[in-house]
Formats: C-alpha cells, sequence, structure tokens
C-alpha cells in the first residue's frame, strides 16, 4: 500500500508551506480564530477538506465500478470542534452530499448498491478519525439540485 508524505517550511510569524511529491506548495497558517492571517488554508480548513475530498474519491470510485453515470456531485462538510478535557477536538463532523445520477434508472441502482454505506466503510480518511462523521447523502436524477 502507498505512503504519502508531505513537507512543512516555515515561512513567517504563523505561516508556512505544504508541499507534496508532484503537487505544488499551499500556503498554510494558523486559522484567523487563533490569531494566523485570513485567506490561508489552515490544517483544520485541510483535515476538514480531506474528508470531503476523500468521500468523493470513495463515491466517484464505486459510480465507476458499478456503472452509475452520473451528473453533478458536490458536497458540504463542516467539522466541529470543541474544548473537551483532553483540550481543542473535533468532536464530529457532518458531510452533505447532493449527487446526481445520470438519469433515474442510474439514482435507483446507486440507492439499491447502498453508496451511502459504502462511504461510511470504506472511505480511508473518515474512518481514521475518532470523531464521527455523519453523512447525508441526497441523490437525485438528471436535472436534481447538484446538476445545477
Amino acid at each position: 500500500m502507498p505512503d504519502f508524505t508531505v513537507t512543512l517550511a516555515w515561512d513567517e510569524a504563523k505561516q508556512g508551506r505544504l508541499a507534496a511529491e508532484a503537487n505544488p506548495p499551499l500556503p498554510v497558517a494558523t486559522p484567523p480564530v487563533f490569531g494566523g492571517p485570513s485567506g490561508v488554508w489552515s490544517a483544520e480548513d485541510l483535515f476538514v477538506g480531506s474528508v470531503a475530498g476523500c468521500l468523493m474519491s470513495t463515491f466517484l470510485y464505486f459510480a465507476e465500478r458499478l456503472d452509475v453515470p452520473l451528473a453533478a456531485y458536490t458536497s458540504r462538510a463542516t467539522g466541529r470542534m470543541e474544548k473537551t478535557r483532553d483540550g481543542l477536538r473535533f468532536t464530529s463532523m457532518d458531510v452533505t452530499i447532493e449527487a446526481t445520477a445520470a438519469d433515474e434508472a442510474a439514482r435507483r441502482r446507486a440507492a439499491d448498491l447502498r453508496f451511502k454505506e459504502k462511504l461510511e466503510a470504506y472511505c480511508p480518511v473518515s474512518t481514521a478519525l475518532a470523531c464521527p462523521v455523519r453523512i447525508t447523502l441526497n441523490l437525485y436524477a438528471g436535472t436534481g439540485p447538484a446538476a445545477e
């Protein structure tokens, strides 16, 4: 199985550059709520984004593998951070997925194949988390809201 390696170089104040093998450098910083600059990705943003990205990749994998043609896919992920007795922790993550299958037959097929359960079981990022990840999957056909 693959390893994933990133490097991080501090630039100034509360900001640095994150890099991965063939990817361009990505400026990262402490989030503004903790005194960092605005307009720069934070580790917390990337953490929530990694769950959203992994769920999308997992969804697309199953759509291709199980022959469910798609017209659109969008999602919104929110990670809740709270102060616990162990310090600041992500205590939950809510992800709402709006997916539009090519037609009603493809939508029914995705529903019958239990895509939501597949996402919950097979997304390697979300399954690695200590906090619960709650997924809401709205499947539409043809020209549903996700296709607009």
